[in-house]
């Protein structure tokens, strides 16, 4: 009898489903995986449940960690009683004029050396683009000497129902909708980590600051020519004016995950 694949396994076999196809991406003018800056923008000092879970155990002076930075979302309402944030992305754009007090460009867990240890490590937003899962984790428990906060969306970010929705119009393609926040516990678990669940919902709704920044940024995840901004616009505003006419990534609250566990030394 053929053994079923392992958590670890079938998580890098969903992720691998969201390759687009070659005759596809040939014709694709920009990198259609590349996100913009400011979707990674710290949206104010609102404090998550995710900072919360983080705050518990800081104590004056810590440093933190955040791996997957971006513009340091995760790590910046921490300080204080955070002393200082060392921020690890692979994006050189992300990192460029960066809040954080220290930053280390490079791929995780391959940085993990420069980027030495801390009281907390969070990590918001990255866990869809590894398909190499537990190593990362690992390397994010070896790093943190008290806790690990993990925040992912529920479902894959690219998930959506416009992208899907553009993908079919376009190119006659119907996107897959796995890996999900359950998925990634799977992997975590049979690792030897039980991290705490917490499912909430988040009222940032984040997005794009004008209708045409959002329609591009659409156009080029569909592999499509500038070209083509007008078609994507039509698709866009119908889909919008059908969900109350809010434009923007998200028009309902963004359904979250946030994974954590304390670590024993």
């Amino acid at each position: 009898m053929k053994r079923a694949p392992d958590a670890a396994s079938r998580w890098k076999d969903a992720l691998a489903a969201w390759a687009i196809p070659d005759r596809i991406l040939a014709q694709a003018p920009e990198d259609p995986w590349a996100l913009p800056v400011a979707l990674f923008e710290s949206r104010g000092a609102d404090i998550t449940l995710s900072h919360r879970r983080a705050l518990e155990v800081l104590v004056e002076g810590d440093n933190v960690l955040d791996v997957g930075a971006g513009r340091c979302a995760m790590s910046l309402p921490l300080r204080p009683p955070a002393r200082r944030i060392v921020a690890v992305d692979s994006a050189p754009a992300m990192l460029e004029s960066s809040p954080a007090d220290t930053t280390v460009c490079g791929r995780w867990p391959d940085v993990a050396p420069q980027a030495g240890r801390a009281g907390v490590v969070v990590c918001g937003h990255v866990l869809y683009n590894v398909a190499d899962l537990m190593p990362f984790i690992a390397a994010l428990n070896d790093a943190a000497t008290r806790r690990v906060v993990i925040e992912i969306t529920r479902s894959h970010p690219r998930n959506r129902p416009l992208e899907r929705e553009l993908w079919r119009h376009f190119w006659k393609l119907e996107r897959p909708d796995g890996p999900d926040w359950e998925d990634a516990v799977a992997v975590m678990r049979e690792g030897g980590i039980e991290p705490t669940v917490e499912l909430w919902e988040s009222e940032q709704r984040g997005g794009f600051p004008s209708l045409e920044e959002m329609v591009s940024w659409m156009r080029r995840t569909v592999c499509l020519e500038p070209a083509r901004d007008d078609e994507v616009r039509a698709i866009v505003l119908k889909y919008v004016e059908e969900r109350g006419g809010l434009w923007r990534m998200s028009p309902e609250p963004r359904a979250l995950a946030t994974l954590w566990w304390n670590v024993a030394r």
